[in-house]
């Protein structure tokens, strides 16, 4: 009996050793640096980064391969080089070709810690100065960084503010190009949303004229089947 006792706990300390050994090595354990399978997700997630990251340095460089041929085949035909001026334009119109030019940068900025992405979403005040500097001759405009286009949106995501699906964060840094002396004389003293924005919200409201700007081209073309060129 006291020999089939010993036997009993000889097996129940060998299945316990090889459970304690398997918890020990399985990936699945619960670490300082979180589970197994959050560190897996992480490292995927990092992976196709990456991969996209190279993609788009690809893509970038077809892309100025091409406007190479371009170049080179628009000046031996003129039929040719009609077009590309018409493609041009469209380009430059629709945010797909990143341009250069004089014009002015706006800083908006909050004097105190207010959400600042809140207030310029439920006025509309981007929307509405965005607006205003079409109609004084902005030819093209950024908001820090992002190209805006007629199928763009400016959009309250929780807390910030996206445009292009893109978060952006204050200071917001507005960029025009166009006639510079023109725009200087709107903002600083006819632009109503700006009068707004510096005396009835108290924001901090700064502009300089800039001899180059360099506004980046939109990194994705969005579906414009739907729209149609109007003379």
């Amino acid at each position: 009996m006291a020999l089939k006792s010993v036997r009993c706990f000889l097996i129940m300390t060998t299945i316990l050793g090889i459970l304690i050994g398997i918890q020990v090595k399985s990936p699945y354990q619960i670490s300082s640096d979180g589970s197994f399978i959050m560190r897996d997700t992480i490292t995927k997630i990092n992976k196709e980064r990456i991969e996209s990251y190279t993609l788009m340095k690809q893509k970038k460089a077809y892309e100025r391969e091409i406007e190479k041929l371009e170049e080179q085949a628009s000046d031996e035909n003129k039929e040719l080089l009609t077009y590309k001026q018409k493609s041009d334009y469209l380009k430059n119109h629709l945010g797909y070709k990143s341009v250069y030019g004089p014009g002015i940068k706006i800083i908006i900025d909050t004097h105190d810690d207010r959400n600042l992405a809140y207030l310029m979403e439920e006025r509309k005040l981007f929307i509405i100065l965005v607006n205003e500097l079409k109609a004084q001759g902005g030819e093209a405009i950024s908001i820090n960084g992002q190209r805006l286009n007629s199928m763009s949106e400016i959009t309250l995501a929780g807390n910030h503010i996206n445009i292009n699906a893109v978060a952006i964060a204050p200071p917001y840094e507005v960029c025009v190009i166009g006639n510079s002396s023109k725009l200087l004389d709107f903002v600083n003293t006819k632009s109503p949303i700006i009068d707004i924005m510096k005396n009835g919200y108290n924001l901090s409201i700064n502009y300089k004229l800039e001899n180059n700007l360099l506004l980046p081209k939109l990194d994705h073309i969005k579906n414009s089947e739907y729209l149609k060129e109007i003379m």
